[in-house]
């Protein structure tokens, strides 16, 4: 961790561990019991991303690259508007390569697609079975059952990117067990807004990269052909193909690296209804590995694997499961007035440091954005993802529209705004009828925690702040930290 975070994360850590323990002495009924469970899960995943993320590997360049290795560039579409996909076939025309190939994958077989291959001397390709396989790996294994380079560059269809990414990149793999270098994504959004995911792109990402486990994030992603020919191509048991496609590769052996720097940039959802599509379907994703192929009985993985990839699942249990819970508890409590720790005041003094502490280290490590609080709000779409996770079966992919003009959907946010308000009345109810007391003030505290938490979906809602300026793409060498 970061020397000027370092400070913070020690005095976090060590709060917490006196908070849990006493919490675990304290309690002595049974919804107090599940209460410190709850408590304590919330800290664990703290401790997690300690762990996992306080060493990390930032890394750039690859150095020169002699093998004059052949680059297959996969584009893989489906009804995103023509200027979209037509600058992001433009910018893959102009990467400096001399033995590069383009391929355009059209799941919806457009004339103007084939038009745009043509302008832009790319292979124009329709696959035979993108009825019965509607989702994104077909696409992409279909177009590598048709072509033969030694790396594969994936690009979205929204995703412009930089001429020099093979220039920059290729040198990685001179390691014959590198499989997998992926890249920051950068989006065309408000410089504050969530979408950027500074904790998982600047911390996160790093950290799983220390151990040379970094997850493909699907575009902007270079991938060693020899390596994917092992694994039988592109992995199409999960929804999405780069999550579980990078789980199998280091289930074989092959390391998957990181890129601190941004060779891409495109579109990302600010529409509310998109968002929730996007999201949701990362959670469904992530939580199908994390049920039925979970990390931990791995015996392929080595410890460090095992608790990086349990981690990614776990964090969104805690939004859809643990986080409500506490919720649910707090209103319990309220409007039937029965305190579920009878310490009144003592509560918050050993609560209040740890609870700031962290919050502040998660806010600073997302650069003031409301990325943490972004997952927390989402809790009802990652609690239907949890549900159709545990189902098994695959659901079908539709892919997250790109073009979307913002459209306010204030129907959206009702389960937020219902979970505010039965909190907000469960308080006035509790004052009206027992007074202020020490009971009361602890869960005022838990309201006004849940109400920051949940907020951030509101703007959404209603489009405030969604035409500040983008962040800027910055695609130009930068000087590594480590």
């Amino acid at each position: 961790m970061e020397k000027k975070y370092s400070f913070y994360v020690i005095a976090s850590l060590f709060t917490g561990i006196v908070y849990i323990l006493w919490l675990y002495i304290i309690v002595d009924t049974l919804i107090a019991t599940v209460f410190f469970v709850l408590e304590f899960a919330i800290f664990f995943m703290f401790v997690l991303f300690v762990i996992n993320h306080s060493k990390k590997r930032y890394q750039l360049h690859g150095g020169p690259y002699s093998l004059r290795a052949m680059v297959d560039i996969f584009i893989p579409t489906k009804n995103e508007p023509i200027t979209l996909l037509e600058r992001t076939i433009k910018s893959a025309s102009k990467i400096i390569s001399s033995k590069k190939r383009i391929y355009v994958i059209d799941d919806s077989d457009r004339a103007e697609v084939k038009k745009l291959c043509s302008k832009y001397h790319a292979t124009y390709l329709v696959r035979p079975d993108r009825k019965t396989k509607a989702y994104k790996a077909a696409s992409l294994n279909y177009a590598f059952s048709k072509s033969f380079g030694n790396f594969i560059l994936t690009l979205d269809a929204d995703q412009w990117v930089a001429n020099n990414i093979l220039d920059d990149l290729l040198g990685h793999f001179k390691n014959d067990k590198v499989a997998i270098v992926a890249t920051r994504q950068m989006f065309d959004v408000p410089e504050g807004d969530f979408n950027h995911d500074h904790l998982f792109y600047g911390h996160m990402q790093p950290g799983k990269n220390a151990y040379e486990s970094a997850i493909s994030c699907g575009s902007g992603v270079i991938y060693r052909r020899s390596a994917l020919d092992e694994i039988q191509g592109f992995q199409e048991w999960n929804i999405v193909e780069d999550l579980y496609t990078s789980y199998v590769l280091n289930q074989h052996g092959y390391k998957s690296i990181y890129i601190s720097q941004a060779y891409t940039k495109g579109e990302a959802p600010i529409d509310l209804k998109t968002i929730y599509k996007q999201r949701g379907t990362w959670a469904l994703d992530t939580l199908r590995m994390f049920f039925w192929k979970q990390s931990l009985w791995d015996s392929t993985l080595s410890f460090r694997q095992k608790i990086l990839y349990f981690e990614t699942g776990y964090i969104y249990l805690i939004s859809a499961l643990v986080i409500p819970s506490l919720y649910l508890i707090n209103f319990y409590s309220l409007y039937t007035n029965t305190p579920i720790l009878t310490v009144g005041i003592w509560y918050l003094v050993l609560r209040l440091p740890s609870f700031f502490l962290t919050m502040k280290v998660y806010y600073d490590l997302g650069k003031g954005s409301a990325n943490s609080r972004m997952w927390t709000s989402l809790f009802p779409v990652f609690f239907l993802s949890t549900i159709k996770a545990l189902l098994y079966v695959k659901p079908t992919y539709i892919v997250t529209k790109k073009g979307v003009s913002p459209k306010k959907n204030i129907l959206l946010i009702l389960p937020q705004f219902i979970t505010i308000l039965v909190g907000v009345v469960g308080l006035f109810y509790n004052l009206v009828n027992h007074g202020l007391t020490s009971f009361l003030l602890v869960n005022f505290f838990w309201t006004g925690t849940m109400c920051y938490w949940l907020w951030p979906v509101f703007p959404k809602a209603f489009l405030i702040n969604t035409n500040e300026k983008p962040q800027a793409l910055t695609l130009l060498p930068v000087t590594a930290t480590s």
